[in-house]
């Protein structure tokens, strides 16, 4: 398995819902080739997203087309894909 990192900053003039764009942003992942499971954090100024896909192609895949609408809540600061060493 492989993993796709996301941080992103958040705005803070952002005056949308964020369970509306989290839900339309988890779907979108959810349907993506290869999706296994996701886990989406928040400390109310940043946020960290781990996706979980089976192989690096579909890993890389999310990675590579990554970018955050000028609309979005947040900033993406960073993606980067993982080979999963281990999952408990």
């Amino acid at each position: 398995m492989y993993a796709v990192v996301f941080e992103v900053d958040f705005k803070t003039d952002w005056s949308g819902d964020p369970d509306v764009e989290l839900d339309q942003l988890t779907g979108f992942i959810k349907s993506a080739p290869g999706f296994v499971r996701g886990t989406w954090t928040s400390d109310g100024r940043r946020g960290l997203s781990f996706i979980l896909f089976d192989n690096e192609a579909h890993a890389r895949a999310i990675a590579d087309n990554a970018h955050m609408p000028d609309d979005a809540s947040g900033i993406l600061r960073s993606v980067a894909v993982y080979e999963v060493a281990r999952d408990v």
